[in-house]
């Protein structure tokens, strides 16, 4: 019994240290060694408590990364869009998550209650949920862009982030899942495909999802270690090379597109695009040009440049987030 109760009153004094680290290193911006000496104890400790006092929900610590309005004004001037934001660029491996960031501020600040929102699939987009307001916005319809075609990756897939979004406005928003359409390449892709729409339920979730108020879509490069058209061309024997010679310049929901954005029309192509249920380029063009609707493209770094560029061109979204760097090569001359 005395060593279960000097157990307790251990704990309960390096508690009361603790807390007096984090006041003093927050509220009276202490450095570690000046807290050390005023409790007494090595400066090692402190930085062993006040880490532990982050572990256990003392306090916690969230980033605010500014936004850069010149240059999204430029986009918006350069590239015809509706709106856009621009984040300084920071560490490579935090930028998904700083666009994700900034994409939920911008999600907030432009949703109405009611409306009905459109999400695609993707590690950004999976920031930019998570970061999402819990309870901010009301009434809100949720729809997953396409059906799902992965068997990997399930957790930021399309179903789960909508998932995702749904819970953060529970009980206020009603979310909705397209089932799984894994067809083969080949075969009879039109017939599974007509069969998967002839359920009522399915068709009306499949036509709403076409006519959102805000999509929210990432864009993908050639990359089989992400969710999107390069891994599904993978499982069926295509390579990153050969969608390179056939012309993909990167995906946009899940769909390849050219240089240009525009779809491609190669047999290779359209025989694993038969496997695809979900909104087409196409109407993420005419959302586009539609007032009151609004397209956002979420995607930054080196390695999105190039896909960013082409989905400029075929007008595949009105709005784009992106960061420093990509948005400047975006307003070179040579782009």
């Amino acid at each position: 019994m005395k060593a279960m109760a000097q157990k307790s009153a251990d704990r309960d004094e390096e508690l009361k240290q603790m807390v007096r680290c984090v006041q003093l290193f927050f509220s009276h911006h202490k450095q570690q060694g000046e807290i050390a000496q005023k409790l007494g104890i090595h400066q090692s400790k402190v930085s062993r408590l006040l880490k532990r006092a982050l572990d256990e929900g003392l306090y916690s610590v969230e980033l605010r990364v500014p936004t850069l309005p010149d240059l999204a004004g430029r986009l918006i001037d350069r590239y015809l869009l509706r709106d856009a934001v621009v984040v300084p660029t920071g560490e490579l491996e935090n930028l998904k998550e700083d666009l994700g960031r900034a994409g939920a501020t911008y999600f907030e600040r432009v949703i109405g209650s009611g409306a009905k929102v459109g999400v695609s699939c993707g590690t950004t987009l999976f920031y930019l949920i998570k970061h999402l307001r819990e309870g901010s916005t009301k009434g809100l319809h949720i729809y997953p862009l396409a059906a799902e075609t992965t068997l990997s990756f399930v957790d930021i897939s399309f179903n789960t982030l909508v998932g995702m979004m749904t819970a953060k406005y529970r009980p206020i928003a009603t979310g909705y899942a397209l089932p799984a359409q894994l067809l083969k390449a080949t075969g009879t892709n039109r017939n599974a495909h007509d069969s998967f729409l002839n359920d009522p339920d399915i068709r009306k979730i499949f036509k709403e999802s076409h006519d959102v108020d805000i999509a929210l879509v990432g864009i993908g490069g050639l990359d089989p270690q992400t969710p999107g058209f390069s891994e599904l061309a993978m499982r069926e024997g295509v390579s990153t090379k050969r969608l390179q010679k056939l012309g993909v310049a990167g995906e946009f929901n899940y769909q390849p597109f050219d240089k240009g954005g525009r779809p491609l029309s190669d047999p290779t192509i359209a025989s694993l695009m038969n496997r695809f249920i979900g909104v087409p380029l196409s109407r993420f063009q005419e959302l586009s040009e539609l007032h009151g609707r609004l397209v956002v493209a979420v995607a930054g770094g080196p390695k999105k440049l190039g896909p960013i560029q082409s989905a400029l061109a075929g007008r595949l979204f009105n709005v784009l987030i992106t960061d420093q760097d990509t948005a400047n090569k975006l307003l070179s001359p040579e782009s």
